[in-house]
């Protein structure tokens, strides 16, 4: 180690390409803490914005997402420096537990199937998929080929999904 208990993290934003290199960080700083110190650094706030989208940042580390209470150090491992790359969460959904992320503002049901069996393993893709109601308005069943708005701000709330086996009531 470079000094008993630190370890040097650089961040990247390719967004405005922009760069941080903070060469004595707390192996045991959390992911949250260090965020905020990154979005400080980089003045940027997480919040929803004068249009009413909702802005979020993300750090990552090899494309996994970076969560608390996890330590920069537990990510490191045995290495002495660490790259991070700090990026704007845009388009996200939950299934069950996870939080996933997607590259893209809509996917169709199959691809949010395959989005969901890369975080989930056991997720059956011959489930059917289910978008769960907001407030009083009903869960909905999303077919393979529908297309799906991902987009999370404050007239669009982040979509959660369910699965149920496929079921043919009345069959013989």
């Amino acid at each position: 180690m470079s000094q008993a208990g630190k370890i040097d993290v650089r961040v990247r934003y390719p967004e405005d390409d922009d760069k941080l290199h903070d060469h004595k960080v707390d192996r045991d700083e959390t992911v949250g803490s260090f965020k905020s110190r990154v979005l400080i650094a980089f003045d940027l706030k997480e919040g929803v914005d004068d249009k009413g989208e909702l802005i979020t940042y993300g750090l990552f580390h090899e494309h996994t997402a970076l969560k608390d209470p996890e330590t920069l150090g537990s990510v490191a491992g045995d290495a002495d420096e660490l790259h991070l790359k700090l990026e704007r969460e845009r388009h996200f959904f939950f299934y069950k537990k996870h939080e996933i992320r997607s590259a893209t503002k809509t996917a169709t049901g199959a691809q949010i199937k395959a989005m969901i069996k890369v975080v989930d393993p056991e997720f059956d893709l011959s489930h059917t998929l289910i978008e769960e109601g907001h407030g009083e308005g009903e869960d909905k069943v999303i077919e393979d080929g529908q297309t799906v708005s991902l987009k999370v701000d404050s007239a669009h709330p982040v979509k959660h999904f369910f699965s149920k086996p496929p079921t043919n009531f009345g069959a013989r």
